[in-house]
């Protein structure tokens, strides 16, 4: 009687330990979505200029910025989430002369005011990044969000390469739903370089992503992009066939959208 019930305890607990193996292996391991599963976000990315206070005068370039979104992308990769450069705005930040007023004391929520009304849209998220500012970044409800190009975070093994994607990364994933965590490998760490998401976080933000309206379905901005090409609206056709081909893997569609997006390349769209 002893021994079988000290044979049962053993495999318990052996079946305990691969158990937990098998969540911690699934919690690490990126899950991979097909190029049909991905949602397509749009995002404005504006660039603050100032030439009387340096913390306001953003440092990048578009070339900085199309780097820093390729690999905010391979991070978001893991979820099914692509975004999608709607366009870039270099702009003079609003309301200069009151954040010279307040004296280095600057409320996160005053970061709002910095915007300029001619870019701000519905329908997409928003980036704006300037030099400097208290944190490395701020996502401020749907307004906004906000991220010094300055930025420092505490690398951990296997993390993010550059800070810029990696904060860029992290306060999309507040607008997506998502709350910090103390895992400092994972991308809703404060601070850190790391970047992993688990299956919860996942489907949460592929939840919310999908109650986005103006979040679209690979299906939708393909068929978008083909009623743009037949109706000769080329700049836009292009633009959303751009977006198609930039996702992860191989697919019918996105064979489509290369052999058109060349066809308009060789007509000089």
């Amino acid at each position: 009687m002893r021994k079988s019930r000290l044979w049962l305890m053993v495999c318990w607990l052996i079946g305990l330990s691969s158990a937990r193996v098998g969540r911690t292996y699934e919690i690490n391991l990126l899950p991979t979505f097909s190029f049909e599963e991905f949602y397509l976000a749009p995002l404005r990315v504006h660039l603050l200029q100032s030439q009387d206070v340096a913390d306001l005068h953003c440092r990048l370039t578009e070339k900085d910025v199309l780097r820093i979104l390729g690999k905010v992308n391979k991070i978001w990769a893991q979820a099914g989430i692509q975004f999608c450069l709607e366009s870039l705005v270099i702009e003079e930040a609003v309301h200069q002369e009151e954040y010279k007023a307040l004296n280095g004391s600057v409320p996160l929520e005053f970061h709002l005011r910095l915007r300029p009304e001619a870019s701000k849209a519905e329908g997409m998220f928003h980036v704006y990044y300037l030099h400097n500012m208290s944190v490395n970044g701020v996502y401020l409800q749907a307004d906004g969000i906000f991220v010094k190009d300055s930025a420092r975070l505490r690398e951990v093994e296997g993390g993010m390469d550059e800070p810029l994607p990696r904060v860029t990364a992290h306060e999309l994933g507040h607008a997506l739903g998502l709350s910090h965590r103390q895992d400092r490998v994972n991308l809703m760490a404060s601070g850190t370089t790391g970047f992993s998401l688990n299956d919860m976080e996942i489907e949460r933000a592929r939840a919310k992503a999908k109650s986005l309206k103006w979040i679209r379905s690979v299906a939708d901005v393909a068929q978008m992009a083909n009623e743009n090409f037949l109706m000769k609206n080329v700049r836009e056709a292009k633009k959303l066939y751009e977006w198609l081909v930039a996702i992860p893997g191989e697919s019918a569609v996105k064979e489509l959208a290369k052999r058109r997006l060349e066809m308009l390349r060789k007509q000089g769209a």
